[in-house]
């Protein structure tokens, strides 16, 4: 039996239709609001883990190859490791539609970049985002950024995704450009309507928007506040390849959409189960959260993090693109075959784990488990994500009892296979000190 054996043509069309299909149809960008309640109205990605699980019990290896070998999905873990460590290289995030739609609004970011051009700007982001750190060196001033933006957004009764949407914008803006961008919704807007035509992937041409969003961003490096990420870009490597102003972007969305939604989903997972509060509760209880080090040591809070991030993945499933032929898993793939590893299955297969469907915050890292994505191109950002994503939550679960409304979430046992973002509504009253 080889590891990647050929699915037949009906196994195919279920892999493509019940996983890949969703997931693009629910914006590979900016989120598609009304689509994503649809989905999660008819539990969409709990089909996708049957239907696959079924699959994959034919066919145990570490993947299978749909339709002539033009697809691969991949489910084993020696095969995603193979894969995200050869990313780059042997296997191109910056090709297939995906890159297409991304190139519409970013098209020299490190995330489609390869050979030389990533190790270039690779090296830029590490420097500036403080890859190999803990704690980034700005962290106490981000530490600040955070308190204040939850506390302007002076709460009455209830908190809604577009209280919390507006409260990243802001924090988003501080941290990257600085203390005078906050109120600059015209570049988070000209972003959004950039990332939401790329969603298309069809048709996608460059005009006045794009020029016009890019302008903004090079006012912005003309005099860079102290303190702000863009601050450091002087002393960061860089050469003319490195196009500094081209990796503004994917930070901008990656801070302001996808951590966003993610720590609004992690309020709802921890207000929902009691146990779980009650350990974050006694963590915070005696650490100082405006300490940079004393928020690091909160690892049972930055577990809750990943592991909504892995029940709910903003990222549904990870391409790349053979840039040749190529040997995976031990059987032969042809250039131009595309990869896919699909998240929503991965992290919610029931041969995992047989807790894999619970929110467990001491749950140990898995290979399969990509919501940072992994291997060469892991995220440089995953300090700074931990750092500001636990900032947020601790000044939350700090000044408020926060009651989740809407939707309903077990208060222990088995999550649900989807969480839409949008629709969560929590009741909140300042905690008493």
């Amino acid at each position: 039996m080889t590891s990647l054996p050929e699915a037949s043509v009906e196994e195919s069309f279920r892999v493509v239709f019940l996983g890949v299909l969703p997931a693009v149809s629910r914006g590979l960008f900016s989120p598609r609001p009304k689509v994503t309640r649809l989905q999660t109205s008819i539990d969409a990605d709990r089909r996708t883990v049957a239907a696959l699980g079924e699959i994959r019990r034919k066919h145990p290896g570490q993947g299978v190859k749909l339709l002539g070998g033009r697809i691969v999905v991949l489910w084993g873990p020696d095969a995603i490791a193979e894969v995200l460590e050869q990313s780059a290289d042997v296997y191109d995030s910056g090709s297939g539609a995906k890159g297409k739609g991304m190139r519409h609004f970013q098209p020299d970011a490190l995330t489609l970049s390869k050979g030389e051009e990533w190790r270039d700007r690779r090296r830029f982001t590490e420097s500036v985002l403080a890859t190999s750190e803990r704690v980034h060196p700005l962290a106490d001033r981000f530490l600040t950024v955070a308190s204040e933006e939850v506390e302007a957004l002076r709460l009455g009764s209830t908190l809604e995704w577009k209280d919390f949407e507006r409260l990243f914008d802001r924090l988003t803006l501080r941290v990257i450009f600085g203390d005078r961008a906050r109120g600059d919704q015209e570049l988070t807007e000209l972003l959004e309507k950039l990332m939401s035509e790329a969603n298309r992937l069809v048709g996608l041409s460059q005009g006045d928007d794009f020029y016009e969003f890019y302008g903004m961003l090079e006012s912005q490096l003309r005099d860079p506040e102290p303190g702000s990420l863009i601050s450091r870009f002087a002393d960061a490597p860089q050469s003319d390849s490195t196009r500094v102003v081209h990796q503004l972007p994917h930070w901008i969305f990656a801070m302001r959409d996808t951590l966003a939604t993610n720590v609004y989903r992690a309020l709802a997972a921890i207000a929902a189960q009691p146990e779980v509060e009650r350990r974050v509760l006694e963590d915070l209880e005696g650490t100082d959260i405006g300490d940079p080090s004393q928020l690091d040591g909160l690892t049972y809070l930055e577990g809750c993090l990943q592991e909504t991030m892995r029940l709910w993945p903003t990222t549904p499933l990870l391409a790349r693109e053979a840039t040749r032929e190529a040997t995976l898993a031990g059987d032969q793939i042809d250039e131009g075959a595309q990869v896919m590893m699909l998240n929503v299955f991965n992290h919610r297969d029931p041969q995992t784990a047989p807790d894999i469907d619970r929110m467990k915050p001491e749950r140990e890292p898995d290979v399969r488990f990509n919501h940072l994505s992994g291997g060469s191109q892991n995220c440089p950002g995953g300090p700074l994500v931990s750092l500001l994503g636990k900032a947020v939550l601790a000044q939350f679960f700090s000044r408020y009892r926060m009651h989740l409304r809407e939707p309903a979430l077990p208060s222990e046992g088995d999550m649900p296979h989807m969480l839409d973002a949008f629709a969560i509504r929590f009741g909140v009253a300042p905690r008493e000190l």
